[in-house]
């Protein structure tokens, strides 16, 4: 039993793998009219399918489909299991000679590119969507002169005729000046670069002074209000509004001046002329008391 679910588990692994790598292998180049152009292993020149691994794992093409159809019909190769050969590294490139026959090996489909415009690339279960596919017209294409994928002036990449075929190799002939270089030339003395590096600074420094400002005045606020919540369930009167300065307003001195002349009257009579002597208890204390601090002599008989 655990045999079974530990094979099992093995080779859903395997073929989820297979699904994730397999989808990163391109149609990279073809190349339908070969009159003068790449040999296959018998020293024949025919039209050739290059796929290309653009992912960074090697891919097992064993069981995978190149598809073409020609008007209604679908024509389909399936690529052999179990030849080592049909392992692609990463960044790697394979071709597959389109010559009709299939007896002639792994790399020899069983259809033409000179009777279809559409090429697609499918997984081991041969259906669903296409891993990858191209189109294309065959009155248009010129003897010798492939099609592939490139990228364009917009950094798009197209599937159009290149300038001469690349079989096992890249489509980009032409060298791309990097963009630090293209950064130098448009910024020789280094000026540009020096204001964009104080400027992304700067805003950055003031972005965080604005944050750091903004949170700590919500902060305030919260406990402001949390303060006046307590107070109020407390029963106690919300607490007044600091004022600028902590100036006392006219109406505020009127009452403590008031406040402190009723204090006063009430210490003594109406009568300003009369003298009110209010009475203080005093606890009895033994001790205080001078009698038993006098010396008695004895009584002589």
């Amino acid at each position: 039993m655990k045999k079974s679910l530990f094979l099992g588990l093995f080779l859903l692994l395997a073929a989820a793998g297979f699904a994730q790598n397999i989808r990163d292998v391109r149609i990279n180049e073809i190349l339908v009219k070969n009159v003068d152009n790449y040999e296959d292993d018998y020293g024949k020149r025919i039209g050739w399918i290059e796929l290309y691994n653009s992912g960074h794992a090697k891919v097992n093409l064993g069981g995978a489909y190149l598809t073409v159809k020609r008007g209604d019909k679908t024509l389909t190769y399936r690529i052999p299991k179990g030849d080592a050969r049909t392992v692609l590294g990463p960044q790697d490139y394979m071709i597959f000679f389109c010559d009709g026959s299939a007896t002639k090996g792994v790399f020899h489909t069983n259809f033409t590119l000179d009777q279809t415009g559409y090429i697609a690339l499918l997984d081991a279960s041969g259906k669903g969507t296409a891993i990858d596919s191209v189109m294309y017209n065959v009155a248009d294409q010129e003897p010798d002169i492939s099609m592939g994928r490139i990228e364009d002036a917009d950094g798009k990449i197209v599937f159009t005729k290149l300038k001469m075929t690349t079989p096992r190799a890249t489509n980009e002939l032409e060298e791309k000046v990097p963009h630090h270089e293209l950064f130098r030339q448009m910024d020789p003395s280094g000026v540009g670069m020096a204001i964009t590096a104080m400027s992304v600074v700067f805003t950055a420094l003031l972005c965080l002074y604005l944050i750091f400002r903004t949170l700590g005045k919500i902060s305030v606020g919260i406990a402001r209000r949390k303060e006046i919540r307590s107070k109020a369930s407390q029963g106690a009167a919300p607490a007044v509004a600091a004022r600028k300065g902590d100036a006392l307003t006219s109406d505020e001195i009127a009452a403590i001046g008031l406040a402190l002349y009723q204090y006063e009257n009430d210490l003594h009579d109406i009568e300003s002329t009369v003298l009110t002597f209010n009475r203080t208890a005093k606890a009895y204390s033994p001790w205080s008391s001078k009698i038993y601090g006098l010396r008695q002599l004895p009584n002589k008989k």
